[in-house]
């Protein structure tokens, strides 16, 4: 399906007045590269996932970094099977024991890993998954008794699509490999409020956008697929109290790089497609929802000087939302946020080495429309 481009943002020009828009910022900066996986909170702390080190030299390990509610180091670890590990996701159950998913390189074979961490910080148990000649997680959620997981694991025919329930032992429950009508990869997974899960992926030529619901059984439910007419990227996923869901991506096409939002009902209707800004050049990477149904969405917006960080409220077809572009210099990008007293942001900024500066926003609905 072709992009119909639909401004639901005018830029209204209003600047914040009052008090500050950061309320703290904090570097992560370990001497060598970071990159951001997924922000989480507690009731006490915030959890960063994170990549440390260099994928270019075959030596990364997944990171943790513990902080204070005002952005003050608490601790941090990190986690390794092999000298070349990639994080992909992460979440954390109502025991506040943690799950991350990605995968690791042993002997040039890549396999899926998911690691259960326990409050302290303490490996709780590691699992690996091998499907394929090379299977890999890109996202994770919490689902009852367990996690769901799902990614891709290569074949002779090209990708195929996998998910995977795993109870919170560690045991498999059932797993499945999709092969669709063409090679495809999970990115993101969320249950709604009847167990089925709803995946984000993307078929690889293109690349298109995949969304696909699957029953508690794993047995298909529907699928739907999204073309811009360019290349398009997954960001993330949510599903509101009433199942709808939302999804926000990115869409290349020719010279133009669009943050795309898709909204659908729980059957698969599609209610929605939207783009950030009228001609604005943007990505996304992230969303969340609070508890009044408040959405923000997470990426960078694209200009001559470089590469911004964007947090907008998501409202559809507004006239005038709560926006704020952050000025970290000219190579930042914005990966991952969430509610907590305000917007918590994480983003990526390159230098000598790629840092993660994380940050909290003051923010209060039906604050000021726009602030740069």
């Amino acid at each position: 399906m072709k992009l119909r481009w639909l401004l639901f943002l005018i830029l209204t020009g209003l600047f914040f007045c009052g008090k500050p828009q950061i309320s703290w910022q904090t570097r992560i900066d370990t001497g060598t590269d970071e990159s951001t996986v997924k922000l989480l909170n507690t009731a006490d702390q915030l959890i960063l996932v994170a990549n440390q080190g260099k994928k270019e030299q075959g030596r990364v390990v997944w990171l943790v970094q513990y902080l204070d509610h005002q952005g003050r180091l608490l601790k941090r670890s990190t986690y390794a099977e092999a000298s070349l590990n990639i994080a992909r996701d992460a979440c954390r159950d109502e025991s506040a024991h943690l799950y991350l998913c990605g995968y690791t390189r042993l002997h040039d074979t890549t396999i899926c890993l998911i690691v259960k961490i326990n409050p302290a910080g303490k490996t709780v148990w590691k699992k690996g998954l091998a499907f394929g000649a090379a299977t890999w997680a890109n996202g994770i959620s919490v689902v009852d008794n367990g996690i769901a997981i799902t990614g891709g694991m290569e074949t002779p025919e090209g990708n195929d699509l996998f998910v995977a329930r795993i109870d919170a032992e560690g045991k498999t429950v059932w797993s499945r490999n999709y092969h669709l009508a063409e090679p495809a990869e999970g990115w993101k997974i969320k249950a709604d409020s009847r167990g089925n899960l709803v995946v984000l992926g993307r078929y690889c030529s293109g690349p298109d956008i995949l969304l696909m619901q699957i029953k508690p059984n794993g047995d298909t439910a529907w699928t739907r697929r999204y073309d811009s007419g360019g290349s398009d990227e997954p960001g993330n996923l949510i599903i509101d109290r009433f199942d709808n869901i939302i999804a926000v991506n990115t869409a290349h096409l020719a010279d133009s790089t669009r943050c795309v939002i898709l909204e659908y009902t729980a059957d698969g209707g599609a209610v929605r497609k939207v783009a950030y800004g009228e001609n604005a050049q943007a990505e996304g990477a992230d969303l969340n929802i609070n508890d009044d149904g408040t959405i923000v969405i997470a990426g960078t917006l694209l200009n001559p000087k470089g590469k911004q960080p964007l947090v907008f409220e998501y409202l559809p077809n507004a006239t005038a939302i709560w926006e704020r572009q952050l000025n970290l210099g000219s190579a930042a990008e914005g990966k991952s946020l969430l509610f907590q007293d305000g917007i918590v942001v994480a983003a990526d900024v390159a230098g000598q080495n790629t840092d993660i500066i994380v940050l909290k926003l003051n923010w209060q609905k039906n604050s000021p429309a726009v602030s740069k």
